[in-house]
């Protein structure tokens, strides 16, 4: 259990960072390729912090280099890559939430207090799918990985 503790307390900022670029890509990754997509100053300082994560157990290296994992003994396993993005895995539940609940009410007519029943833990789910969605972007924007996507590299 303390090492889930000190797992999750150190996988912030760059480290995050890092991670969300192997989540994002969803392919093994070099160590300057990671550098270059996650905007830090050195190869040595993107090998750190892969290194970093492989003993985390967050990452794993093979021959064509670093790919993420994901661990459902981590914090960051509330992560997952998705159409070359990086989301919450809240947010597809949420999706689905909403769309059952809309077609419910529009096939089965069902009862104003039964349609607000199910609304709240829909809304529920999109409060906080996108409280981390925003989380994640604002980890990423530190480093230049949104910068370096908008531009479709």
């Amino acid at each position: 259990m303390r090492a889930l503790a000190k797992a999750a307390a150190v996988v912030s900022g760059r480290l995050a960072r890092v991670y969300f670029v192997l989540l994002r890509e969803g392919r093994p990754l070099g160590v300057r390729e990671v550098q270059r997509l996650a905007g830090l100053s050195s190869p040595s300082s993107a090998k750190h912090y892969l290194d970093k994560l492989v003993e985390l157990g967050l990452a794993e290296r093979g021959p064509e280099g670093y790919a993420a994992k994901v661990s459902g003994d981590s914090l960051m396993s509330v992560y997952v890559g998705l159409l070359g993005s990086v989301v919450p895995r809240l947010v597809p539940y949420a999706a689905f939430s909403t769309v059952l609940l809309a077609v419910f009410s529009a096939l089965a007519r069902p009862p104003l207090e039964c349609v607000a029943v199910a609304a709240v833990p829909t809304a529920l789910l999109w409060a906080e799918g996108l409280r981390l969605l925003l989380l994640a972007r604002r980890i990423a924007a530190e480093g230049g990985v949104s910068k370096l996507k908008k531009r479709g590299g």
